[in-house]
């Protein structure tokens, strides 16, 4: 189970997919939730820098990060079925403040703190090229094996952007997943927060 009050905030309803057992059946239900994911609507935040496909539209809050304002995550969550969540956090440095370059500790720690914080361990980690920007990227699964979860992270000038989604045994191999990840774009705006922080990196 992964708790609403976790990163992903999802709460597993079941164990694992159901398989059909004939592989026409399965080329089938491929093609259909391609078609799904390739469907969704587009959402778009220009105040927050990127726009993103979305299976449904996203809740969107906010909160300054512990220690470190005026630093503020933006979150953007949403939903498919009840055992799938799609995720946008935005992380916002004041301008001119964010960590830059960005190495690879520094993204080591991140994933290692949604790790924690999801009750997950890291499967797979490493450089990744992200909306034609050079990010990071990880795959960790629950304890059990039955909850999937991925994790790109994307800088852009002032902004950290992490795309995160979860979902049923491999989930970060989905459809849905994959076309998440593809949609996102980054928008060119500005951050609206001032002031300093601090350059360790903040909890997602």
């Amino acid at each position: 189970m992964i708790l609403r009050s976790t990163l992903v905030a999802v709460a597993l309803l079941g164990a694992t997919l159901a398989t059909t057992g004939a592989p026409a059946q399965d080329k089938k239900s491929e093609d259909q939730s391609r078609q799904q994911a390739s469907q969704w609507p587009e959402f778009q935040s220009p105040e927050r820098g990127f726009a993103v496909a979305f299976p449904s539209k996203p809740e969107a809050t906010s909160a300054a990060v512990a220690g470190q304002n005026p630093l503020v995550r933006y979150s953007f969550e949403s939903y498919e079925g009840g055992d799938t969540v799609y995720r946008v956090v935005v992380l916002e440095y004041p301008p001119g403040r964010a960590p830059d370059p960005l190495d690879e500790a520094f993204y080591v720690r991140m994933v290692s703190a949604y790790a924690k914080d999801s009750a997950s361990q890291v499967r797979r980690r490493g450089p990744a090229t992200i909306a034609g920007r050079p990010g990071f990227e990880a795959i960790t699964d629950d304890g059990r094996g039955k909850v999937n979860h991925i994790l790109s992270i994307v800088p852009a000038g002032d902004r950290i952007f992490m795309l995160i989604t979860a979902g049923p045994r491999g989930h970060a191999a989905s459809d849905g997943a994959e076309h998440f990840r593809d949609s996102f774009r980054v928008i060119d705006s500005a951050p609206q927060t001032t002031g300093s922080t601090s350059s360790a990196p903040p909890s997602p």
